[in-house]
């Protein structure tokens, strides 16, 4: 079968990059190699490994189903969300060049 998982990227920590992509990547092809989104990215890779022990689904899968009766990974999924948003709403802190959208400027006004 062409495709098949090989289980070296948490799709929770993959969720968490693409998001970040969308809020602070490129709007187009021109600009540095390494922007924002670049420092976003290493970031979240940095505290998703500090806070999960890894980044590895193949690696994490089975010390998290041992917690979970359901064999499912919702608190790896839930736990990276969390820090998805963290790094998003810190985002102009940690990387030079990031500024927030500013329909996630209004988001943030109302919601927290």
């Amino acid at each position: 079968m062409k495709g098949t998982p090989t289980g070296c990227m948490c799709g929770a920590l993959a969720a968490g990059v693409l998001v970040l992509g969308i809020l602070y990547g490129r709007t187009s092809p021109a600009g540095p190699k390494y922007s924002c989104i670049s420092h976003l990215s290493g970031y979240l890779h940095q505290r998703f490994q500090e806070e999960m022990g890894g980044k590895c689904c193949a690696m994490l899968r089975p010390f998290y189903h041992q917690m979970d009766r359901e064999k499912s990974c919702k608190e790896i999924y839930k736990k990276g969300a969390e820090l998805a948003v963290e790094v998003a709403l810190a985002a102009p802190d940690l990387a030079p060049g990031c500024k927030m959208p500013r329909s996630f400027q209004g988001f943030v006004k109302r919601n927290l």
